[in-house]
């Protein structure tokens, strides 16, 4: 590991640095990590995560905060003077208000420094000028929805249940409430109320007295954030029905976290500011490395109860990694892709110093070969953890329950276990590619390649499968969002002569088509045949996805406009990244998203 140091940048009336007592040698890695005030105890956590983050992977990390709230001028002013003293590599931002850093991150862009905005994020359409390599935030929906699934274990079936909302339309009250309601509702509780309560305590004491007089048989509130939950808790006390009325709400700050060690509120979902900048960092050394990224990476969020409180708070431990054993299950060797995702693992192994063994069988549909492979890793014993990629989704589900019931972190990945086959098996995650990004990232190649308001099509994999509609509704979505006309849609089962005679026909009943967007790569080269057989060469494009060889040659020829990539290397790695934080009892996101790319002949590999 290379030597790092960490800086910590305060401003008041100058800015002043603590000088580090080595110099980083030129090679080191150097990250500007601009937090809002570090007074406030959640960008003291961020700040410590970044710290951890330097430590782990021998980098320079640079921190920069304000003394105080709400200065963002003086935090515009320590971004403009790490651009004045150059020299860095990168910079991840959480700016006090969501565009007050806009005017340096666009000079940063133009000097092609590389961005992450984490936290407090810049809405898509304030980024005119900003490269943001990826956002990462808390999902405020998942949020909701871990209260809702604690509530639904704790009250009578069909409860009536309440809800304090934040301010009128902010995101995250919404998400927060929409992720609640959602899951509450679908376990067949009934909301009998939510009202706004404006992120204020005494605000939500007023309303929650107002739903309990109004509702008696409400037996569960959810408050959007912890100041409102606080105030339903002392309103639920002040009413007599402590034991009756459960109270949960968001944001773990200390004393909800108090409330909870003391039985009064039930529970508080916690966000994790120094993972958040842990992840940042992770992505950010990709980038820096040219590797790609999902644009959007997702923190994770727990609930906090009685069960777990004792675990609160950050989880961080030693940055030194110990020695690890991991099994890393693929499916076969014949298969590029998968001796692909091998070598991604195998380049987490050499990154992170541990003993990572792949498993995988010589052919195709050998799902009792790859069975046999689990047991006697479970026989043999010694393994940390497993990363695993069935050969159908549940082929492995009987080793896998017997890996849970031996407490051994289990990451699915690819080929994905659904939740309902899921019984005995404690999945720390899964990891998977974004078909509905993947045909978003299609359909934006169309919009650059073709006439505004044009005419195009979709061909569609076999009816009702999962893939094929995520892709096509992603092209769809963002091709109409984009004021294309999507004049037809029509399966051809995801095979190359019928998407040949669907694409004949398409083009003959729409003679002004200019794009066809097909679900895979074999569709797209029967559509691309389709287009020189009808001697349209160069009027009307194709775009698919997979990235198999024959597309990226055909793409290469000019005759394919563009696939769309998945990346099994980094797939892998981001399974080692993941179980290594459940092994140190860290907290991850359930739901990991490997990144897709459009190959045109501007990137071809």
């Amino acid at each position: 590991m290379r030597k790092i140091t960490t800086l910590l940048m305060l401003v008041a009336l100058a800015i002043l640095a603590i000088v580090p007592a080595t110099t980083a040698q030129d090679s080191t890695i150097r990250i500007g990590a601009l937090v809002k005030n570090e007074s406030n105890p959640y960008f003291l956590t961020m700040a410590d995560g970044y710290r951890f983050a330097a430590e782990r992977y021998g980098i320079e990390i640079v921190i920069g905060s304000t003394p105080t709230e709400d200065a963002a001028d003086e935090q515009l002013a320590i971004l403009e003077s790490w651009l004045n003293e150059g020299g860095f590599d990168a910079f991840i931002v959480t700016p006090f208000r969501a565009t007050s850093l806009n005017s340096g991150l666009v000079e940063a862009s133009a000097r092609g420094i590389p961005i992450i905005n984490i936290d407090e994020l810049i809405p898509a359409d304030a980024q005119e000028g900003i490269d943001l390599a990826a956002q990462i935030a808390s999902n405020n929906v998942r949020a909701g929805g871990l209260a809702a699934d604690y509530t639904l274990r704790v009250v009578e079936a069909g409860s009536e249940v309440a809800v304090i909302e934040g301010a009128p339309g902010t995101t995250s009250s919404i998400d927060r409430v929409t992720g609640f309601v959602d899951g509450v509702t679908a376990g067949g509780l009934n909301v009998v109320a939510s009202q706004t309560a404006n992120w204020d305590r005494a605000e939500a004491f007023n309303v929650a007295t107002n739903i309990l007089q109004a509702n008696p048989n409400v037996r569960a509130i959810f408050a959007a954030n912890d100041g409102m939950g606080l105030g339903a808790v002392e309103a639920v006390e002040a009413a007599g029905l402590t034991g009756q009325v459960i109270v949960t709400s968001v944001d773990a700050i200390p004393e909800a976290i108090a409330a909870v060690e003391e039985g009064r509120l039930a529970g508080t979902v916690a966000q994790y500011p120094d993972e958040m900048a842990i992840l940042a960092v992770e992505a950010i050394l990709k980038v820096i490395d040219g590797r790609p990224i999902a644009p959007e990476i997702e923190s994770p969020v727990v609930i906090i109860t009685a069960d777990n409180v004792d675990t609160a708070g950050s989880r961080l431990g030693d940055p030194a990694l110990g020695d690890l054993r991991i099994g890393a299950l693929t499916k076969n060797l014949s298969n590029e892709f998968f001796l692909t995702m091998i070598e991604g693992y195998e380049m987490a192994a050499a990154d992170f110093g541990i003993e990572i063994i792949t498993g995988s069988t010589p052919s195709e549909d050998a799902a009792d070969e790859q069975l046999a492979i689990l047991e006697s890793w479970l026989n043999e014993g010694g393994f940390d953890g497993f990363a695993v990629t069935p050969f159908r989704a549940t082929s492995l589900n009987s080793a896998l329950a017997e890996a849970t019931s031996q407490g051994i972190p289990l990451i699915n990945l690819d080929e994905l276990i659904p939740a309902d086959a899921q019984e005995g098996i404690d999945l720390a995650a899964q990891i998977a590619s974004n078909n509905v990004r993947g045909g978003s990232v299609a359909a934006d190649l169309v919009l650059a390649l073709v006439d505004a308001g044009a005419d195009v099509a979709v061909i569609e994999g076999a009816p009702g499968t999962s893939s094929s509609i995520d892709r096509v509704t992603g092209f769809t979505d963002t091709a109409s969002a984009g004021g294309l006309n999507v004049v037809a849609s029509q399966p051809a089962n995801w095979d190359r002569a019928e998407a040949f005679n669907v694409a004949t026909n398409i083009l003959q009943s729409n003679p002004n088509v200019q794009a066809i967007f097909a679900a895979n790569d074999g569709m797209g080269l029967g559509a691309v045949e389709a287009i020189e057989a009808a001697g349209l060469t160069g009027q009307v494009i194709v775009v698919s996805v997979d990235a198999i060889p024959e597309a990226l040659a055909a793409v290469e020829e000019g005759r394919l406009a563009g696939t769309v990539a998945q990346f099994p290397d980094e797939m892998a790695y981001l399974a080692i990244e993941a179980l290594i934080k459940v092994i140190e009892g860290r907290p991850i996101a359930p739901f990991i998203e490997s990144p897709v790319i459009v190959i045109t002949q501007d990137n071809l590999p």
